[in-house]
């Protein structure tokens, strides 16, 4: 709107001693409003000098002296003595002036002694006093008795749900005022009216919701240091505020002043409302502004300091008495919940299963909130979700998105009612999952557990469009008007979900904690058992040595006696006893294979590993020149084998084993392929989603079949039925047990000329 008169935005040029820009209300520095109300005379006096240094413009009004001659005056020229004694009391206090305010004294106004009360508040370098009209004492003792009799009244209200109301009514029965309204502002700081007390003729305001730049952030931080706020005529002319020379014409912080001057704005704003005068009490929970006992007048009205101290500690007293309920209730609530939390960490214990206890039993992590709409778990690679949930991909990039934003708070718990808000790609799912809580089990966000809300229809009654009008004055000024209509304004939100209450994320992170305890419980249990498993190895390992070893003399034995028998008595043997004599040796070097394949085995689980870069080109070769003699002295095979593969940290010792054992099975279990030829490859190739070099060797022959691949590498697993080929099956569970001490990876594939091994080595990860 362009208006060519603002006079809105010329009291905003005279009251403030530089610019102020209010294109946003947040901006408006309010503690450097240089007016006072009318109803008080402010002086401003040094600390350290107790010279006045700042003297409001009315005070010939307020204490019959002009301020040109209070100006740089020691506060004995200007003050009465029962004033300056006090000063020099509460000067030497700990808690200052709070409990000498107010302070009362005469003044000489014209030709009449008035009673007058001082208060006086340390501001800065600064004590600024307050001088303003007395009420008589009787009537503040009658207001005192009042004021009691609601302090017992509101602290006998048991029930959350009737304190609000209950309150108001109390406030405006003690006070007289037109309206008495509970003020409580949500997270955003946007405020609704939850109870109200008023006369019969006033529409109601109760219910009714105003945006947070109504009460902008500057005034709410304000409201926590002085308490009490008071405007006592809306449409009388303020005083100026006149500085020393010796301060520069510095702006005075008016932070402690209760008779600190009003914005434009908001005086525009009350006129609209047709209030003239309102009393704002503010209510603290937690060190945080919850709300404000909001008091209007609609015609002038002063109230004594002493009745805004009663009113002020009425605050404090409903502000512990909301705070004893809204503990209570946050302990039924907790309870609740916790108890179920609890079955939950039983049933994992009970299961051993984090996946089954999360979700079987009668408590679970689909009922644990109201309102849910889905669950998802993931937890060491695995998933699963429960209801409807977005697509996983979308879910952990929701997790990515929470962990580039850095808060410590994201570290254990994120929670959001309007997630597609914040990340795009959840608003296709603002019907499903438009709220969105998690928690998560460990540092890199791997693991976590995440809850989700449908989106619902919200319909909020506002006190007037909440949007503001931004006026151009002729000059060129903007700044931001108050709604002029107060008519009510209905407004549907959607895409948000029902809010994540405060005992609803403390839930959440307990249960993170009764989660991480069980898998402690359980990772506990499993390292004493394979501590266990540990010893159990090394005391078969020391037995299969010891036994394989002792083994070796009775074979000798039987295979000496053997040769004794084939030499002096074979004369005596018919054919089958020759027989006998043949297979009983075969029977002894079999028998001999296994002793050694056994102390292999044992060799290869125990004891230390000497790493260092090898040539697995190199060692192939010579396996191959050893094995081809004893395997293949009369076949032909064609042999390839990639030149310059890849180094690889590893025990030469067991990469030689290795080698060795897998080229050996190829060469015995070696048949013709479809081209009647018998062949042997030896190379490396990629592996996995980062390429990791991995190396293969692969013959012609049968494949093997799938339902055998996982069991090959099983002590004495064998899958030939020739009886005329060789083996123990204790060789492929060798390869196996010398890659897992590499930290890498075995497995049979059918590929490139048919059976194919491959293995990879990560000796550096372990």
């Amino acid at each position: 709107m362009h208006v060519t008169n603002d006079p809105v935005a010329n009291n905003i040029r005279q009251i403030y001693p530089y610019r102020v820009d209010l294109e946003n209300c947040d901006d408006e520095p309010l503690r450097h409003i240089q007016v006072i109300q009318a109803h008080a005379c402010l002086i401003a006096l040094g600390k350290d000098d107790l010279i006045a240094r700042y003297v409001s413009g009315n005070s010939q009004e307020i204490i019959g002296k002009p301020w040109q001659e209070i100006m740089d005056r020691h506060m004995r020229e200007i003050l009465p003595y029962e004033i300056t004694a006090q000063i020099s009391v509460g000067l030497g206090r700990e808690d200052g002036f709070e409990t000498l305010n107010p302070i009362q004294a005469f003044f000489k106004v014209g030709t009449e002694r008035v009673l007058k009360n001082v208060i006086i508040h340390q501001n800065g370098d600064f004590l600024l006093v307050e001088v303003e009209s007395a009420s008589e004492f009787i009537q503040a003792s009658r207001y005192q008795q009042l004021l009691s009799r609601a302090i017992a009244k509101i602290q006998q209200i048991r029930e959350y749900d009737n304190l609000f109301t209950e309150t108001a009514k109390v406030i405006r029965q003690v006070t007289a005022y037109d309206r008495v309204m509970v003020y409580r502002f949500d997270k955003d700081y946007n405020g609704e009216v939850i109870a109200e007390a008023r006369g019969e003729n006033l529409e109601p305001f109760e219910g009714l919701r105003y945006p947070h730049t109504d009460i902008p952030k500057q005034a709410r931080e304000l409201y926590l240091k002085n308490r009490v706020r008071l405007i006592s005529n809306g449409v009388e002319t303020p005083a100026r505020l006149h500085s020393s020379v010796a301060v520069e014409e510095a702006p005075l912080d008016l932070t402690m002043a209760t008779s600190r001057g009003v914005s434009p704005v908001h005086l525009e704003y009350l006129s609209h409302m047709g209030v003239n005068n309102s009393l704002s009490v503010a209510i603290v929970l937690e060190g945080k502004l919850w709300g404000l006992f909001a008091l209007h007048h609609y015609s002038p009205r002063f109230i004594d300091y002493s009745i805004r101290s009663m009113l002020a500690f009425v605050g404090q007293i409903f502000s512990g008495h909301l705070s004893l309920q809204s503990a209570n209730r946050y302990r039924q609530e907790t309870l609740t919940r916790n108890l179920a939390r609890l079955a939950i960490g039983e049933m994992i214990t009970k299961t051993r299963n984090l996946f089954d206890g999360l979700t079987k039993g009668t408590h679970n992590i689909r009922n644990l909130f109201s309102g849910i709409s889905g669950a998802a778990i993931h937890f060491e690679n695995r998933y699963e979700a429960y209801d409807t949930t977005p697509p996983l991909e979308d879910i952990q990039a929701l997790i990515r998105f929470v962990q580039e934003k850095g808060n410590p708070e994201s570290n254990l718990v994120f929670t959001n009612e309007k997630i597609g808000e914040v990340f795009k790609p959840f608003e296709h799912y603002c019907d499903e999952a438009a709220g969105v809580l998690i928690i998560f089990m460990n540092p890199d966000f791997s693991d976590w557990i995440c809850w989700f809300r449908p989106g619902i229809s919200q319909t909020i009654t506002w006190g007037g469009q909440p949007e503001k009008e931004l006026i151009t004055s002729e000059d060129g000024t903007r700044r931001l008007g108050p709604r002029r209509s107060f008519a009510r304004y209905v407004e549907t939100v959607e895409g948000c979900s029902a809010p994540w209450l405060k005992e609803e994320i403390d839930t959440a992170i307990s249960l993170r904690i009764t989660i991480l305890n069980s898998l402690m419980e359980r990772y506990t249990e499993v390292k004493q058992v394979n501590e266990q498993l540990k010893k159990a190895l090394q005391d078969l390992e020391t037995f299969s040595y010891t036994v394989s070893h002792d083994l070796r003399a009775p074979l000798r034995a039987i295979n000496g006696y053997t040769e004794i028998l084939a030499e002096d008595y074979g004369d005596q043997l018919d054919a089958e006893g020759h027989e006998i004599i043949t297979k009983i040796h075969a029977g002894v070097q079999q028998m001999n294979s296994f002793i050694t394949d056994i102390l292999e085995l044992s060799r290869v689980g125990s004891g230390g590993m000497q790493l260092e870069s090898l040539q697995v080109s190199a060692i192939a070769a010579e396996v191959i020149a050893e094995l081809l003699p004893v395997y293949a002295a009369d076949t032909e095979i064609r042999i390839e084998m990639t030149e310059n593969m890849p180094t690889v940290i590893a025990d030469k010792r067991m990469l030689r084993q290795l080698l060795m054992n897998l080229i050996s099975n190829a060469l015995k279990y070696m048949q013709p392929g479809p081209d009647s030829e018998s062949a042997l490859q030896i190379g490396t190739r990629k592996h996995g989603r980062d390429n990791r070099p991995s190396f293969y060797i692969s013959n012609t022959g049968p494949s093997i079949p799938k339902e055998y691949a996982d069991t090959i590498f099983e002590m004495f697993s064998r899958l030939s039925t020739q009886s005329e080929t060789e083996g123990t099956g204790v060789g492929l569970a060798i390869v196996e047990r010398i890659v897992n001490r590499h930290n890498g990876k075995v497995w049979v594939s059918d590929d490139i000329l048919g059976v194919t091994f491959n293995f990879y080595l990560a000796p550096e990860q372990l």
